[in-house]
């Protein structure tokens, strides 16, 4: 399933617009870097546990930026529902 929404765009990348689709409500789950911080993604684990949005890990940043198809890292990213 994830394959598929990666190669259709139905995803945002980055702290800032997942926390942003995680408030308006359009998250259908996250990806989160094992190597970060994870003091720096409190906000996003609030807001994902109040929904019970699931969560997948990265093995790391550079990892989940090749994933997501981005030449830099990047620490978080969400699935956005369908037709969202």
């Amino acid at each position: 399933m994830s394959n598929e929404k990666v190669r259709s765009n139905q995803y945002v990348v980055g702290l800032k617009q997942t926390l942003k689709t995680l408030k308006e409500h359009r998250a259908s789950s996250i990806v989160i870097a094992q190597d970060v911080h994870i003091h720096l993604l409190t906000d996003v684990l609030v807001q994902a546990q109040q929904q019970q949005i699931p969560i997948e890990f990265s093995d790391s940043r550079r990892e989940l930026g090749n994933r997501f198809g981005i030449q830099v890292k990047a620490m978080i990213a969400a699935y956005l529902k369908n037709g969202l």
